[in-house]
């Protein structure tokens, strides 16, 4: 995940003691969810069930009852929600790209190889959902920790509740407190959006043409609730491997994967 944002982000990164080395095998719930982030209800109540999409069956994903009673009341098509939580929190090893490469791996990639990064749990987490109507969002964007002003890309899944409250989703944590309040993180985090798409434009967008889908942006007119902020090379950027990844997965889907 590799581009930039408007030149004053640009310049308050470069200000900062920011070094991409430091995190390339660190995760977002690694430097800031280990023993935080929202826990709603106890960590009680947990039976073991095997995992949709794993082939080793000793691979045993927990299962909170609590917590989904909570992702249910909390959101519209709840029940799915925690389905699909579940597998990003607790089946998904943190996995960096090797430097200086970028590959957006297809959801069924990620499934079978039980590893990956921010945007790899992101498209897995839409992909057990993407058929629902779900009130949501992909984000891409920076974020910036307010105690040491250290800035990080990363891409995200943000929630709206059956309130319209914002909810960020958060995979690798390993614990169920990953599905967190906006209101929340904003204590100690600053989260800089540089492309959001809502859930039902995602599989949109992957079929749309390039220059019907930028001509909109660079008018500032596009209807899907996508935020430019005058970064046209990074949402190119961020289209065209869209695109790709989308072409694998339909036709890993195609054939049987």
């Amino acid at each position: 995940m590799k581009y930039f944002i408007g030149s004053m982000i640009a310049s308050l990164v470069i200000a900062t003691s920011f070094c991409a080395g430091v995190f390339a095998d660190i995760s977002y719930a690694d430097l800031f969810l280990e023993g935080k982030g929202y826990k709603p209800v106890h960590d009680t109540w947990q039976i073991n069930t095997f995992p949709l999409n794993g082939e080793n069956k000793d691979c045993i994903l927990p299962e909170s009852l609590l917590y989904r009673e909570w992702c249910a009341n909390t959101f519209v098509n709840g029940e799915q929600i925690y389905e699909a939580y579940k597998e990003i929190a607790f089946a998904l090893e943190y996995h960096a790209d090797p430097p200086k490469t970028d590959y957006w791996q297809t959801p069924i990639e990620t499934a079978q190889r039980k590893q990956g990064d921010c945007e790899d749990s992101v498209f897995l987490f839409f992909s057990q959902l993407e058929k629902l109507e779900i009130d949501g969002e992909i984000v891409w964007g920076w974020v910036i920790d307010k105690n040491n002003l250290t800035a990080f890309a990363h891409v995200w899944y943000q929630l709206f509740d059956k309130y319209g409250e914002a909810y960020i989703v958060e995979g690798f944590s390993r614990e169920w407190n990953g599905i967190i309040p906006a209101e929340l993180i904003s204590k100690n985090e600053e989260r800089i959006p540089t492309l959001r798409l809502e859930h039902a434009a995602v599989n949109k967008v992957a079929e749309e043409d390039a220059e019907d889908f930028l001509r909109p942006i660079e008018q500032f007119q596009y209807s899907w609730n996508l935020y430019a902020m005058n970064n046209m090379a990074a949402i190119k950027d961020i289209f065209y491997k869209l695109q790709d990844m989308f072409g694998r997965y339909n036709g890993q889907k195609a054939v049987g994967w």
